[in-house]
């Protein structure tokens, strides 16, 4: 069954690749240096005041939509968490288009980041409506919804960066343009939802006090991802901080796809497992959930680090060289990082100890500015790459020492180490194999991923590393199954233990 939801949110994933990688392959050839340095800066930015803000509210709609399912109260759920959303957009936006122009940046910076905070005061409404699409298994609809969104806003903001003045801040004009049609479709089917429900005032503290921690620890794991950003920028310069942000996404986002894709079908289940069945049985889902983690995510970022030189051509020729210097190191860091954000924060979240994290997160904040103050003056961009390794290691430590005294979070330790020998002789294979120096970039990273994907597969499979032979079958069984994809909650327990990843 958990095989058969991930690939229910397939055509997520795509998106989220298309969007991804289109935005860093465009517009890192669109745009000046520095003018993707500024666009840099307004996203991280962007997301940054999201988290702080707004967080809560989506982390409250996720966690208790199943809750309320059982308590029959969906409708005064959803009127409460949309109530609340409308009351701290509208406030946000009056506070923070004053702080943007008071802030001493150059006048083209302002104007984007007012752009940027302006359209995530709005995205909380869809982010709102794609937690409540996950949390009640609406599959189908989540998939349409977000995949239309990512696709649409990412098409015109293209638009707008190419045929437009608006070059640094055409992606976000997209986002709006976005919102303002797939999400005000998805709006009115989620007020629908609401219909007959009233303002429960006495939940919006419940509701206050389990987000609130998930916004704040969410903003201090960003402050460890990009605090090095804003440092370069004012150490050294923006278009500097730009090359370093461009070879950081190429290395992080490819992980964070699967991170993700993997998270989000996995989550709304061991919530409902928790709510509606046993502690254990959400346990047995964590359990598969790590192992599948860990098997997609770790020969990805060795393939990310083996194929660093020959991805080039992916960037813009004025990014390229220093960007790639940053990668292979990034590529284990963002395997650290989305370990910790998406498997060990879910003990957490599952536990109600959501303001632990945030105690987990503060140290490795700290130590990150100060190792970034010592190292950037020195060794320039590396020094940020350093940094990040030494700290994303401490907070995973941190998080999952603190996570296992509340919740009984599994740590696939014999899968790490048989992924990790599959890794080894992955790399082996790729290295040895006879490819040419002159041959086309690209023809070398098609060949090489083929080499590696290849050895990686066939060791697992002649192993059976993490049963991945059982989840194979599982996989195709879905292209052959005529039923419904959508799990059903109650018989979550039924195929636990069938598969292992």
């Amino acid at each position: 069954m958990l095989s058969r939801s991930i690939m229910a949110y397939l055509p997520v994933n795509i998106a989220n690749l298309i969007a991804s990688f289109g935005t860093i392959v465009i517009l890192t050839r669109l745009l000046e240096p520095a003018q993707w340095g500024t666009y840099s800066l307004a996203m991280i930015t962007m997301h940054a005041v999201h988290m702080g803000v707004f967080t809560w509210i989506e982390a409250a709609m996720a966690r208790f939509q199943a809750r309320a399912e059982r308590n029959n109260d969906v409708n005064s759920h959803i009127k409460t968490l949309y109530r609340l959303a409308a009351i701290t957009s509208i406030t946000g936006f009056l506070i923070f288009m004053p702080i943007v122009y008071l802030l001493p940046f150059s006048a083209e910076l302002r104007a984007v980041l007012a752009i940027a905070l302006g359209s995530t005061c709005f995205s909380i409404f869809i982010n709102l409506g794609m937690e409540a699409h996950k949390a009640a298994h609406r599959i189908k609809r989540y998939s349409v919804v977000y995949s239309g969104h990512t696709l649409l806003s990412f098409a015109i903001g293209i638009l707008f960066v190419m045929y437009s003045p608006f070059k640094a801040s055409g992606p976000f004009i997209g986002i709006i343009a976005s919102l303002a049609t797939l999400g005000i479709i998805d709006l009115l089917f989620m007020l629908r939802q609401s219909r007959g429900g009233v303002f429960q005032t006495e939940k919006v503290k419940t509701y206050f006090n389990y987000g609130l921690p998930i916004g704040i620890s969410l903003v201090l794991t960003y402050a460890l991802n990009t605090a090095d950003s804003y440092m370069i920028a004012s150490i050294i310069d923006i278009p500097t901080q730009g090359k370093y942000i461009a070879g950081y996404n190429l290395a992080n986002r490819s992980l964070d796809i699967i991170f993700i894709w993997v998270a989000m079908a996995v989550t709304p289940m061991a919530i409902t497992a928790l709510e509606k069945e046993s502690a254990r049985v959400s346990q047995n889902i964590m359990k598969d959930f790590g192992t599948t983690l860990l098997w997609l995510t770790m020969p990805a970022a060795t393939g990310i680090a083996l194929v660093s030189k020959d991805a080039g051509f992916i960037l813009g020729e004025d990014i390229r060289e220093q960007a790639l210097t940053v990668m292979p190191l990034i590529a284990f860091a963002g395997l650290i990082n989305g370990f910790m954000n998406f498997y060990v924060q879910r003990a957490f979240m599952l536990s109600g100890k959501t303001g632990d994290f945030v105690w987990a997160m503060v140290p490795p904040v700290i130590l990150n500015i100060g190792l970034n103050f010592i190292l950037i003056p020195k060794f320039g961009m590396m020094g940020a790459v350093w940094a990040t390794v030494i700290c994303y290691a401490c907070a995973c430590t941190f998080a999952i020492i603190l996570a296992r005294k509340h919740y009984p979070l599994p740590l696939p330790f014999k899968a790490y180490l048989e992924i990790a020998a599959a890794c080894l002789f992955m790399a082996i294979c790729v290295h040895l194999a006879p490819i040419p120096d002159h041959w086309f970039d690209f023809v070398r990273l098609i060949i090489k991923a083929i080499i590696g994907g290849t050895a990686y597969l066939g060791i697992c499979w002649i192993m059976n590393i993490a049963n991945c032979r059982g989840v194979l079958k599982n996989i195709l069984d879905t292209f052959h199954r005529s039923e419904d994809n959508t799990p059903n909650p109650d018989g979550l327990a039924k195929d636990i233990g069938k598969t292992q990843i």
